[in-house]
């Protein structure tokens, strides 16, 4: 065999394999070669689907893509029903698709609505929360596309977000109410409060929804006591009922009631009864065994005690605080807040050298992890993190430098899931930042954690820590927000 014969056959052999390679290999190795790869838009609808699925979302954030030439409606509608995808390029497609279809957004979202699986919770509910921000005569003109959801669609999420377009495009509750009643749809209607952005809208809920929790079937009840935690101007009488059900102890309703409190702002809650909702959580902990106080509905009582514990004067709280010490396993709840970057909780406080537990339960509708800092770490870890690549290795944590000023972290916690980091307070008492280091999060999401030598000495004389970035002293643990529901859930 010649030389050139040699190296004419080894050229070949090579661009064969490449070619392999590259029709075996997730769509991430022509990543490394190109951020915009190249579509066939002009092939079959099946064969485009197929090329765009193929694509990671970076890939498929970054193809060419023109608002006024119909042949991207397809790249369009993948963007608008891909899992894990940036709000603002889901609202770039709705826009997009809404110019192409001479349509209007909630055409758009509900065609959506029907390809995504019912199983993919996180995009139904991204879906159900950009339907919710469109004009309520918006949703009035689709009122039998959004009965059709409520009656037929397999996703939950879809059909809480069907009905509470039905009340919001109403303005009223009638209508979804007999709906929900000749449907075997009553849980998913009350479920729908949740979303429904109107404060005034969410209210109409009450009549309707009070008689509901003492009677029928338990889930509804669940559901009925859910809902009116979202239900406002009625704090007074719901507040009394919760703290009558959380003293009864009736397993799934005491949980819920015990949510519904939580959810309350901290503003609403009737100042002469606070302390004996308080007592009767204290009450609930002690009386369940030891070892189910790590259980979610322990640690949320837990955590909702220390909440009310906190808006009373020093003198009351530390007592709570310091018998919910004694009682629980020191757990922290830490949501993330829809659609606002930011965790529910500025700060919060523990004990040099002791156990910890942290619950972060991601309510938002994109990935949040956690990242405990060393003093003085905040901008330089989230600098950091939000500078590195994502990466290559599902095992590895993304957006977490290796830094010595890290002391803890979690891995991305998607919508709607939750994650629990245990580990030791650090022995020396000071202020440690935690911050969620996906890329450009932490200028938001960030706050405290305070460790102090002793939390008895400590709750005789609490002293909120100062904010790391604008130097000002916390002057509430609430991220208080009126502009919908959700927004307003703390511990």
């Amino acid at each position: 065999m010649t030389k050139n014969l040699r190296k004419l056959l080894i050229a070949a052999v090579t661009a064969a394999l490449a070619l392999s390679s590259f029709s075996t290999l997730p769509a991430r190795a022509a990543d490394e070669e190109s951020a915009a790869p190249k579509i066939m838009l002009d092939k079959s609808p099946a064969v485009v689907a197929y090329q765009l699925k193929r694509l990671t979302n970076p890939q498929l954030s970054a193809l060419d893509r023109k608002p006024t030439d119909a042949k991207y409606k397809p790249v369009y509608m993948a963007i608008l029903t891909r899992k894990g995808m940036e709000k603002k390029l889901r609202e770039e497609a709705i826009e997009a698709l809404v110019g192409l279809d001479k349509s209007d957004a909630v055409t758009v979202i509900l065609a959506a609505l029907a390809k995504v699986e019912a199983d993919d919770k996180n995009t139904n509910r991204e879906l159900a929360s950009l339907m919710m921000a469109q004009k309520p005569a918006a949703l009035a003109a689709k009122r039998e596309q959004l009965e059709t959801l409520a009656k037929e669609s397999e996703s939950p999420t879809v059909k809480q977000a069907a009905y509470a377009g039905l009340v919001v495009g109403d303005g009223k509750l009638d209508k979804a109410w007999e709906l929900a009643a000749a449907n075997d749809g009553l849980k998913s209607l009350l479920a729908s409060v949740a979303v429904i952005p109107t404060a005034a809208v969410r209210e109409k809920f009450y009549d309707k929804v009070m008689p509901l929790v003492g009677k029928g079937d338990v889930a509804i009840q669940v559901a009925a006591i859910d809902a009116l935690g979202y239900v406002p101007n009625h704090e007074v009488e719901t507040f009394k009922l919760f703290c009558v059900i959380i003293g009864n102890r009736e397993g799934e309703r005491t949980a819920a009631a015990v949510r519904a409190v939580g959810r309350m702002p901290a503003s609403k809650w009737p100042k002469d009864q606070i302390a004996s909702v308080a007592q009767v959580i204290v009450k609930l902990v002690e009386n369940t065994p030891a070892d189910q106080r790590t259980t979610p509905a322990i640690v949320q009582a837990v955590q909702v005690g220390n909440d009310l514990a906190g808006a009373l004067p020093p003198e009351q709280a530390a007592p709570i605080r310091k018998q919910l010490r004694a009682l629980a396993v020191r757990v922290v709840l830490i949501k993330t807040l829809n659609e606002q970057m930011m965790y529910d909780l500025r700060y919060f406080t523990v004990q040099a050298g002791k156990p910890v537990q942290i619950v972060l339960q991601n309510e938002d509708n994109m990935p949040h992890n956690i990242v405990i800092t060393a003093p003085g770490g905040l901008s330089e870890i989230g600098t950091l993190g939000g500078a590195m690549p994502a990466p290559e290795d599902p095992k590895e944590k993304p957006y977490v430098p290796n830094h010595p000023k890290v002391l803890q972290s979690t891995h991305l916690v998607n919508s709607g899931e939750s994650v629990t980091l245990a580990f030791t307070a650090p022995a020396k008492p000071g202020n440690y930042a935690f911050l969620c280091t996906y890329p450009a999060h932490w200028v938001k999401m960030y706050g405290i954690m305070q460790v102090v030598e002793d939390l008895d000495a400590y709750d005789a004389n609490p002293t909120p820590p100062k904010d790391p970035l604008t130097r000002k002293v916390y002057d509430s643990q609430k991220n208080e927000s009126s502009e919908g529901a959700g927004h307003e859930h703390q511990h």
